[in-house]
Order: structure tokens, then C-alpha cells, then sequence
């Protein structure tokens, strides 16, 4: 009988490891089937990288109750703070994509493209989307006696006079920072910005009277607002705010270089890069029930938070992608350096 040549032994070894392919993936896919059918199994945390009493601090906490609830395990908040959010991101990046470490992250996230030269991950490429939870419009604000209390005056006046005025920041590369940059590469005018290392810090000198205005969250202004140290002057919106009954959009107003003068700030939940897009739609799904819940968007209203429109994964994919490139091009046209 004729010895067989290497060259029929090649032939017939991959039908064979074919086979056997086949037959591992006939065990694996049930298990990992059966893994997506039986989630959660165990608690889920909810990375927060930024310090509690922060809006995606307090988006995760405000959920984590009542979807522990619905999925019938515990979710634990724990906040990993460092780096400007980098350190909870990292983290969170390089867990397992089993959908049991998340990340409730914030703009800053897709600012940081913007502003670094380098970072530990790709807001984009290394997260799988699962939900936007909120939205919080930035508002411009003065001391409570600032002389101009209308936009087209406000306006007028630092176009008239820009080197009489000076704007706080909450730092450099701060949504604070950037939606200034881009009001004022809007009108055309040329201010002095002051940093600061915290919207807090930023608050106190500009009710001292040290800086002239700045713009903020309404999560962290309108306390100020309510007590009658400050003034808000326009919101950065399409339309205005229910949080801030009175006070207009910017995009509405009369001056023509705000036309759609729009930036807000907002939460959302990501997972690992890989996480299973069952285990994303689920959790998907069950946040939105609990977001447009009127219980639910009440106690966030209460905590100057807006709930976001319902959004899919793939949706809230695609925002953040047009996000990121959208404070990668107001970096560019204030020719803010990389860090």
C-alpha cells in the first residue's frame, strides 16, 4: 500500500479541525448564551470617576437602587477618582466585558480627546454604549448686580469694553472652559480667562467679584441663583430649561452670532469594550424604564438634573462620537494646546 504524502495529509487536516471547531463552539455558545439569559448573577458596580455630589455621582446613585430592584442584584456605586476622570475610565476599560463593571461617565469624557496628547484608553473604541441618563445645560452667569441682566446687553457690553472683564473657569479643558471659548469665538471678542481648580472655587471669586462671569452647570449654579448671589443671564439651549424658569436660550435671543448656540453637558453609562450587546440592550431598556418614570425624573429634576431623551445603544454610540469631534473642533478654533 502506497505511503501517503504530506501533501494528502494536508488536505484532509483542516475538515478535520473543522470538525473540531465546530464541536467547541457547540459547547461554548450555550454557555455563553446561557451566561447573557441568567445576567445579572452577581452584583454589578457602577464605576463613578468623578467625586460624589458630581452629576454622574449622583445619576448612578439615584439608580442604582431601583435598577438593583429590576435585575434582582445588588449595584453598588464606588467612585475611583484621579486624573480628571481618567482613572475610573481606565479602570473600567480594562475590566472584564461581562457587564458587571460599568462606568457612569460625563462630557468630560469626550472633551479629553480635545485636550490631551495622549490617554490611557479611546472614550470611543474601547467602551460599548449602553444608555444617555441626562443632560444639563450650561448656563452663563454673573454676580446678582452685574448692571446688564439681558443677553443682547450683556453682549453689547463686553463687545463694547472686553478688557474691563475677566471669566472664571472651573480649569483648563473644562466644559466650563470650552463652552466659554466657544461664546466668545462666537461674538468675536477677546476676555481674559481665569482658571480655577473647581466649579466651586470658580463660584466663590465670582460672587467675591473678582471675575465678571463664567458659565456652569445648572447642577452646581443654581443654588447660587436661588440664594441671590448670582444671575443667570442665558442658557445654552435650543429652547429654555424647565430647571430655569424665566431665564432664556441663548439660541433664541437677538443676537445672530448665537443663533444655534447649543452646548450641554450630559451622564451616560458605558461597559468594557466587547460587552455583549444582549446584556447592553438589557440594561438599556431597564434604565430607560426607571429615567422617564415621573418618580424617577422628579427626584433628578430636584437635583437640577435633566432626564435625556430615551436613547438606544447604537444611538447613544453615534451622540458620542459627534460629540467628540464636536469639542475637538471648539479646542481647535480657540487654539487651546494639548496637555
Amino acid at each position: 500500500m502506497p505511503k501517503a504524502s504530506s501533501f494528502s495529509w494536508r488536505l484532509a487536516a483542516p475538515p478535520a479541525i473543522a470538525r473540531l471547531a465546530i464541536a467547541a463552539l457547540m459547547i461554548v455558545s450555550p454557555l455563553m448564551a446561557s451566561a447573557q439569559a441568567t445576567y445579572p448573577s452577581k452584583p454589578i458596580r457602577i464605576v463613578a470617576p468623578f467625586p460624589p455630589g458630581n452629576s454622574s455621582d449622583v445619576a448612578a446613585r439615584f439608580l442604582s437602587e431601583q435598577l438593583s430592584d429590576k435585575l434582582g442584584q445588588p449595584v453598588v456605586v464606588e467612585n475611583k477618582v484621579g486624573a480628571a476622570g481618567q482613572l475610573g475610565a481606565s479602570y473600567v476599560a480594562k475590566a472584564d466585558p461581562d457587564g458587571y463593571t460599568l462606568l457612569m461617565t460625563s462630557t468630560s469624557a469626550a472633551i479629553s480627546p480635545a485636550i490631551y496628547k495622549s490617554l490611557p484608553f479611546d472614550i470611543v473604541e474601547d467602551f460599548t454604549p449602553v444608555v444617555q441618563v441626562a443632560v444639563s445645560p450650561m448656563v452663563l452667569l454673573t454676580r446678582a448686580d452685574f448692571p446688564q441682566g439681558k443677553l443682547e446687553d450683556f453682549v453689547a457690553e463686553i463687545r463694547k469694553n472686553p478688557k474691563a472683564y475677566t471669566y472664571a473657569t472651573a480649569g483648563t479643558g473644562t466644559i466650563q472652559h470650552l463652552t466659554m471659548a466657544a461664546f466668545l469665538s462666537r461674538l468675536g471678542v477677546d476676555v481674559l480667562g481665569v482658571p480655577y481648580k473647581g466649579s466651586p472655587q470658580a463660584l466663590t471669586d465670582l460672587i467675591g467679584g473678582q471675575v465678571q462671569f463664567m458659565f456652569d452647570a445648572v447642577l452646581s449654579a443654581k443654588p447660587h441663583f436661588e440664594s441671590g448671589r448670582l444671575k443667570p443671564i442665558a442658557v445654552a439651549s435650543a429652547a429654555p430649561t424647565p430647571q430655569l424658569p424665566g431665564v432664556p436660550a441663548a439660541a433664541q435671543s437677538a443676537v445672530p452670532a448665537l443663533k444655534d448656540f447649543v452646548i450641554e453637558g450630559w451622564v451616560g453609562l458605558l461597559g468594557p469594550k466587547g460587552m455583549p450587546a444582549d446584556i447592553a440592550r438589557r440594561l438599556n431598556q431597564e434604565i430607560v424604564t426607571i429615567i422617564t418614570s415621573p418618580a424617577m425624573q422628579d427626584r433628578l429634576a430636584k437635583a437640577n438634573i435633566a432626564v435625556a431623551p430615551a436613547n438606544s445603544p447604537q444611538q447613544f454610540g453615534t451622540f458620542l462620537r459627534t460629540d467628540v469631534k464636536r469639542w475637538q473642533d471648539i479646542a481647535s478654533a480657540a487654539r487651546i494646546p494639548k496637555e
